[in-house]
């Protein structure tokens, strides 16, 4: 799984959405963009990413 973070500071993105969806895609990732400051996607990321894991 690919997570951008502080998706709430857009003027101060270094890779666009565009490109981390890219890669992400090329490379057999999820991708997600979150943000702690206003708790966008945080929960859903990491139950996205423990999914998988477990018994």
């Amino acid at each position: 799984m690919l997570v951008g973070n502080k998706s709430d500071l857009r003027h101060l993105r270094a890779v666009p959405t565009d490109e981390a969806k890219s890669f992400a895609e090329k490379n057999g990732l999820s991708f997600i963009e979150t943000s702690a400051l206003d708790s966008t996607n945080v929960e859903t990321a990491f139950h996205s990413s423990l999914a998988g894991w477990g018994p």
